[in-house]
């Protein structure tokens, strides 16, 4: 063979490799782009179930660390309900789609300051809340209930803000909210069928938060004294009786949550001043309207106060 046909030989061979490169790397390419919009798909899927879940669930789920099977265990857990007082009274006064955005922003407010504190949004029912601290990720119990004291105040000093927005919209409720907080061993884990689970609790100490939350009046944090006894040193409180819950053999001891005792007692009230003899009330002027939720709670811990020694 000479020498041209030699180099002819060889040029069909480059074209054919030139082909077969050029092939593989518009196959590579097609692989890429549709792996590339396979992600964006997954992506919009996880984005979708965020929104389904509670921050510490998706976590799990996404990372493969939960079991996806109907499985449960006991585990100490406090829990936490509130609702909006009156608001069955307005659904029939008020247009459906303004309602809508008043309460999607209620719960938007509330959904951010629980998951600030780390706990698990269990379900909305309406304008009712209801979330537990403990699971799926553990931490200790008195860490749990403080988070949950801590959270239900942030709750209770946000509503000021968000009644004035619910007014910008037509709304003219008294927006105040009632709250439930109960500490005690729950069963927890995935609940329904094969098909369709749902990740909740169950037990005697639920029913018991869910009646603190209908024992309590607006405004109100009740918490029972298995959720005191954790958050005593860090939580200012004062005795509300006893209740009584269908399925429990005791009545409750409750008590209502006034604030945080470090924050109280490291702030001078300009509303109250005591000295030997006793106690000076100043003025109080609250207008529903310019009085910020700072003021509300100064004010209102200075009324407990003076309520307080005058007993």
């Amino acid at each position: 063979m000479d020498n041209e046909s030699i180099l002819e030989e060889e040029r069909a061979k480059y074209a054919e490799l030139e082909v077969l490169y050029q092939n593989i790397i518009d196959h590579s390419t097609e692989i890429e782009n549709e792996l590339l919009e396979n992600n964006k798909k997954i992506q919009l899927y996880l984005d979708r179930m965020r929104r389904y879940l509670s921050p510490q669930l998706y976590e799990m789920i996404a990372g493969s660390e939960v079991e996806t099977s109907i499985s449960h265990q006991r585990r100490k857990l406090t829990i936490f309900f509130s609702d909006i007082v009156g608001f069955t009274t307005i659904t029939d006064s008020i247009e459906p789609e303004i309602l809508s955005d008043c309460l999607n922003k209620y719960l938007d407010v509330m959904s951010s300051i629980a998951i600030k504190y780390g706990g698990t949004i269990d379900k909305f029912i309406g304008d009712a809340i209801m979330i537990f601290f403990g699971a799926p990720t553990f931490d200790n119990d008195k860490v749990h209930a403080l988070n949950c004291v801590k959270m239900a105040i942030e709750m209770r000093d946000s509503l000021p803000a968000l009644a004035e927005y619910w007014r910008k919209s037509g709304i003219n409720h008294n927006l105040t909210c009632r709250i439930g907080i109960n500490t005690g061993y729950v069963t927890v884990g995935n609940f329904g069928t094969n098909e369709r689970m749902d990740y909740t609790i169950i037990g005697g100490p639920v029913n018991v938060a869910s009646r603190l939350e209908n024992a309590s009046d607006a405004g109100e944090i009740l918490i029972s004294n298995a959720t005191k006894s954790l958050i005593d040193e860090f939580i200012d409180t004062k005795p509300k009786g006893e209740i009584v819950v269908k399925g429990v053999h005791t009545p409750i001891e409750t008590f209502q949550v006034i604030g945080l005792k470090n924050e109280q007692e490291k702030k001078e009230n300009p509303f109250l001043k005591f000295d030997a003899d006793g106690f000076l009330l100043k003025p109080l002027h609250f207008d529903k309207l310019s009085t910020n939720p700072e003021e509300r709670r100064l004010m209102q811990y200075a009324l407990e106060k003076a309520l307080a020694a005058l007993k």
